[in-house]
């Protein structure tokens, strides 16, 4: 692991510390030595978030404001009608209290917890606790909230039914966790983008094209002139200069080198889709809120 991926304050904290403070400064360490991608950033947190807090349940929400599009992936199988069904009391029951909205201006650097603002008896009151969580047998919750660009991410930990509240101590490691892991999942993103092909950039930043116009684009993209195009997929040149006719105009782009430009290079990043859907199947969906876990 180079030494640059990981800020001078974590490895000026020993793993080799007693107590809770080594067991805080491991897990950071274990998460930069990880070095995971968008699709596996949520497992290596699970990991630690579950250590570092001794939570029964993690989960891990982005939402992304562009599309509207949103992912929630949990640390256990669950089911998915009963999820959707928990989805769908949520979002009728989000907007009864700033906790449950996942706001990072409300969030700041927190870590908030359900028991923060609810008595026992005010919580299993709620129509959302009725009706989400306690029904799944999640009962007390902690989580942090991060932005970044046009994301927002929410780690969260859950405890079943009949465990104890999170402790102040556990929130204040969350609250010391939660840098670490906004500059991961920042890192994270990185390396998901560099790892597209060109193929990928152009796929996911127009989506517009179609699979044949996505293909004479990767080969102008590679070189190939438009004779060259015509003999590797077997048509005529013509039919391909008309590709390249309807690639330009989708793409804005003015001749060869610029599409060869847009394909080796990054596209805007808002006209690009969430990340989560590169290379992996998850859960996610669209609406005006978050997923509640």
């Amino acid at each position: 692991m180079n030494d640059d991926a990981m800020p001078a304050a974590a490895r000026a904290i020993t793993p080799k510390g007693s107590g809770r403070e080594g067991e805080l400064a491991q897990e950071i360490v274990r998460l930069y030595e990880a070095e995971p991608d968008l699709l596996a950033l949520p497992r290596a947190l699970f990991a630690g978030v579950g250590r570092l807090i001794d939570a029964d349940v993690v989960t891990y929400s982005e939402f992304h404001h562009s599309s509207g599009e949103f992912r929630s992936v949990l640390s256990v199988e669950d089911d998915p009608s009963r999820r959707n069904q928990a989805l769908a009391a949520f979002g009728r029951h989000m907007h009864s209290h700033p906790f449950w909205l996942g706001d990072p201006a409300f969030f700041g650097d927190r870590a908030l917890r359900e028991s923060d603002f609810f008595s026992e008896e005010e919580y299993v009151a709620l129509p959302i606790a009725r009706e989400v969580f306690l029904p799944s047998g999640s009962r007390h919750m902690m989580s942090i909230v991060m932005q970044h660009e046009d994301y927002v991410l929410t780690v969260g930990g859950h405890r079943v039914v009949g465990r104890e509240p999170f402790s102040d101590a556990q929130r204040d490691r969350l609250e010391a966790y939660r840098p670490h892991v906004l500059r991961s999942y920042r890192q994270a993103r990185q390396r998901t983008l560099a790892a597209l092909t060109p193929t990928d950039r152009l796929r996911i930043a127009f989506p517009e094209l179609t699979p044949r116009q996505l293909e004479v684009a990767s080969w102008i993209a590679n070189g190939k002139s438009n004779e060259d195009i015509a003999t590797i997929l077997g048509v005529g040149v013509d039919t391909v200069k008309a590709h390249v006719k309807a690639i330009h105009a989708k793409l804005g782009a003015d001749g060869r080198l610029a599409i060869a430009v847009i394909a080796y290079t990054i596209p805007p990043f808002e006209r690009m889709p969430p990340l989560w859907r590169i290379g992996e199947d998850v859960w996610a969906g669209h609406g005006p809120g978050r997923a509640a876990g």
